[in-house]
């Protein structure tokens, strides 16, 4: 969960900015390359990456849970940074042009009227990082430590020691908790949120 509020915080923030013009062009356009490149980047490869960079000095989060939930963070960026963009979009930029002439600062325009308009598309974004987050298991795998296993790990380590009794048990409660998510999804969004966030 931790993971994905922030991959959705940066997002947000990597959107606003490229969508509201505030870089250049060339600056706005590694913005969203960076923000759109672990989509391609293996899981495998993103782990070994984060393990080389963070087991030394000045930042050491190996065998924290800090490395787990930056790696999180990083892997499932492009789903949030796509529906971030979706949302600034979908924004008319002349509502925070008016606070301004009113006499009102960006961040007051921002806090009074972006983040209001934003807080179901948050709510969708947040549940379409969340649901593949609890399975990721490539990055994981390689970045767990006993003090910091995830739940995709224990189920793989459940399969392995052939105890599919707590295997079946564990992932019932994931099932349950992905359809409570998807429900709410539908409730609160619409029938197609996540096809209408996916396509977009």
């Amino acid at each position: 969960a931790l993971a994905a509020v922030i991959a959705i915080l940066i997002s947000l923030f990597i959107a606003y900015v490229i969508h509201r013009e505030l870089v250049s062009k060339p600056i706005a356009s590694a913005l969203s390359f960076l923000a759109m490149a672990p989509f391609v980047i293996p899981g495998i490869v993103l782990a070994i990456g984060f393990y080389a960079a963070y087991t030394s000095e000045p930042l050491v989060l190996a065998g924290t849970m800090w490395i787990l939930v930056f790696a999180y963070a990083t892997r499932f960026l492009p789903i949030a940074f796509a529906n971030a963009q979706a949302a600034i979009r979908s924004i008319n930029p002349e509502l925070e042009q008016a606070v301004r002439i009113l006499g009102g600062t960006r961040m007051l325009a921002i806090r009074k009227v972006v983040t209001p308009l934003l807080k179901k598309s948050l709510l969708g974004a947040f549940i379409l990082v969340f649901i593949p987050a609890t399975r990721e298991l490539s990055a994981a795998i390689f970045l767990y430590s006993t003090n910091t296993q995830v739940l995709s790990v224990l189920l793989f380590d459940k399969s392995d020691e052939g105890n599919f009794e707590m295997l079946a048990s564990i992932g019932l409660v994931l099932v349950v908790i992905t359809v409570i998510l998807i429900a709410i999804g539908f409730r609160l969004l619409g029938r197609d949120f996540m096809l209408r966030r996916s396509a977009s």
